[in-house]
This record gives C-alpha cells, sequence and structure tokens, in this order.
C-alpha cells in the first residue's frame, strides 16, 4: 500500500512539473502584424514622455525584413539591429544615432540606453499599448502614432551667410553671465569673408573661422592687454571660444555652439546693429 502511494505521489510531482514546463514554454509569440506601424513614446522609466522630451517625442518603428528598428529619439534620429525570440525578448546593443544639435531638453540618452536594454521582454497590451518590460518593470511604453514629418534638410544647417552678423552671448557653460559680466557682455561679429572680432567682456579680440557643414573651428585669438577688475569671465569665454571644433546650430536668432552635445556658448542675433 505504501509503494502504491509513493508511487501515486510520485506520478502526481512528475504530471506538476511537466504542466509547469509547458506552461513557462508556452509563451506566445507577438504576431509581428501587430507591431507594424510606427509608435510613439508615451513613458520612460514611469515618466510622461511629454515632461522628458521637450520637442518632438520619440518613436520606434519595425523592419522585419531586414532586422533593423529605427525612430526619433526626440531630436536625433537611431537605427539598429535588433532580434525578437519567440520567447519575446527583445535586444538591440547597437543603436547608432545622428548628432545633430538639440535646443530643446530632452533624455535621448536615457531613451537609447533604455531600448537597447538587454533580453527586454516585448507584449502589447489589451489597449493596443506596445510596451518593454523588464521583470515585472515597464522600462517603455508606445501607443500607435505617426511618423513625423520630415524636417527641410536645411532647416538647422548653418553657413556663412546666415552666420554673418553681430552676435552677443547669453549663455556660458559653467558660470553665471551676470556674475561673470558686471562691466561688458561679451559679443561676437561674423563678417562674409571668415573674419570675427568682438568684445570678451573688458578687451577686444579677433580671430577668423573656417566652417564644414555644421562643425565650426576657431583660430587662436589675438586680443588686446587692458586690465581689468575681473577677468575670470572673459578668460572663459575665449577659451571655450577657441576649444574647437564645437557644432553649431541655428535656432531662428539664436546661435549655439555645442561640444560633445553639451551647450558651451550661446548667443542671440544683435537686430539693432547695422
Amino acid at each position: 500500500m505504501k509503494r502504491i502511494l509513493k508511487s501515486a505521489i510520485l506520478s502526481v510531482a512528475v504530471i506538476a512539473i511537466a504542466l509547469a514546463n509547458q506552461s513557462c514554454n508556452s509563451v506566445k509569440p507577438v504576431d509581428k502584424a501587430q507591431l507594424a506601424g510606427y509608435w510613439t513614446l508615451k513613458s520612460l522609466k514611469g515618466e510622461n514622455a511629454g515632461d522628458a522630451f521637450k520637442g518632438v517625442n520619440p518613436g520606434i518603428q519595425f523592419d522585419f525584413e531586414n532586422n533593423t528598428i529605427s525612430g526619433s529619439g526626440g531630436c536625433n534620429n537611431y537605427s539598429g539591429g535588433f532580434t525578437l525570440t519567440e520567447k519575446n525578448e527583445f535586444s538591440a546593443p547597437n543603436l547608432v544615432s545622428t548628432m545633430k544639435a538639440c535646443f530643446q531638453e530632452n533624455k535621448k540618452p536615457q531613451f537609447l540606453t533604455a531600448l537597447s536594454t538587454p533580453n527586454l521582454s516585448v507584449s502589447v497590451s489589451e489597449a493596443g499599448e506596445l510596451i518593454f518590460s523588464q521583470g515585472d518593470v515597464v522600462v517603455l511604453q508606445f501607443a500607435k502614432g505617426k511618423t513625423p514629418a520630415q524636417k527641410s534638410a536645411s532647416a538647422d544647417i548653418v553657413n556663412a551667410e546666415n552666420l554673418t552678423g553681430k552676435w552677443n552671448l547669453v549663455t556660458i557653460a559653467g558660470g553665471d553671465m551676470a556674475t561673470l559680466f558686471t562691466d561688458k557682455q561679451p559679443t561676437m561679429e561674423i563678417a562674409a569673408d571668415g573674419k570675427v572680432f568682438g568684445q570678451g567682456g573688458c578687451n577686444t579680440y579677433r580671430t577668423s573661422y573656417e566652417l564644414k557643414e555644421n562643425t565650426i573651428t576657431f583660430k587662436p585669438a589675438a586680443a588686446t592687454m587692458m586690465a581689468c577688475p575681473s577677468l575670470k569671465g572673459e578668460g572663459m569665454f575665449t577659451s571655450l571660444l577657441t576649444e574647437t571644433p564645437l557644432q553649431a546650430g541655428l535656432n531662428g536668432d539664436k546661435l549655439t555652439f555645442f561640444k560633445n552635445g553639451d551647450i558651451v556658448l550661446e548667443f542671440v542675433k544683435d537686430t539693432t546693429a547695422k
């Protein structure tokens, strides 16, 4: 009787394990047709996309024929290969992005890092939302959207013509304008022939520049040597200006110089200058 009982218990245990394994292996693959189209980001690790991205919200679209994904990262576009297993495990470890200067705050690095997380679980909710999760944590949440319209190729391109004129400094990396420049605000006047001159805060300076696409390189500056109560701001300004190359971007009357994606100097056009 005991042998029969032990045998019955063992059989039940074996059946339970088999059922458990079957359950674990019975994950239904996401229908690729459900993933078609363009998806717009709703949340990034719980943060509303509208708070994380002040401009265009990121998006994603799948190309199963070439096993690639692509989309907007909020300002720049990205793309790269991906894998999606039958267990709905998604990986895209080698995404690449364009490096256009961005004028509005965004969390593109955090977005791309989250999307590159290995073995994310992909699902489409009953509400029709695309979910990327890690365990029980929702990492990325998307809703069906429309492919964003492409901006004109010349939208943020700088050239000798639109650089020409006088520019007044309004932002400097690592310092406060009101504290650093108590007497005169730095200026930069760019001539059509590539010559640059202006006010550094106390002394005047002269230099020249070369432009290739949106990358600008300033030559070493020559400056007057007047004594001033504080030359700290002027030193910071001329140093940042000539630590080139810099990426340049135009947004209306605002000219911004970037270094490694960070704002270094920001100017506004002096519309009173003749």
